[in-house]
């Protein structure tokens, strides 16, 4: 008897944390931004490299939060693509000093070298404070340069 009642509360357990576990995904609920610049780099570059539209949705954004708040999501989706397809990459390196001022108080600038098909394109990444995180908000993707494009000889251009 008292075997099945432990049996009973393990089930009621594993249904719960399965329950909470779908609540999560599917209510749209998402950790909150890294603390600091060059950890929501690094995560939205991982999130590019895994393919993770999710992840890219979480950290891109601005002042007012998350882009998936206020952007259409197709609309935000074909951004998300783009972005995708410009910084695909074997590698990628934060540069020192990492993250300098922005044009705003409340944003940094990280310059990340990629790795892609032998270039070793910069590229600036604008971060904007959003609650206690950080938020992706530009990316100079001209500077990535064109992905169906070699670089230009020597391997750093953009291949543009």
């Amino acid at each position: 008897m008292q075997i099945m009642r432990v049996l009973r509360l393990g089930r009621s357990i594993a249904l719960l944390a399965v329950g909470l576990t779908v609540y999560g995904c599917s209510s749209g609920g998402s950790l909150p931004p890294p603390s600091d610049p060059e950890s929501s780099v690094r995560t939205f570059m991982n999130a590019v490299n895994a393919n993770s539209m999710a992840a890219m949705r979480d950290l891109f954004g601005g002042r007012r939060g998350p882009a998936r708040g206020y952007i259409e999501p197709n609309e935000l989706e074909q951004r998300l693509t783009v972005m995708r397809i410009y910084l695909e990459h074997e590698e990628y390196e934060i540069l020192p000093p990492g993250s300098e001022p922005g044009p705003e108080e409340d944003q940094r600038i990280v310059r990340v070298r990629l790795t892609r098909m032998g270039c070793t394109p910069v590229v600036p990444f604008t971060l904007t404070r959003w609650g206690q995180g950080w938020l992706v908000s530009n990316i100079d993707l001209a500077a990535a340069g064109n992905p169906a494009r070699p670089c230009p000889a020597g391997g750093t251009g953009q291949g543009a």
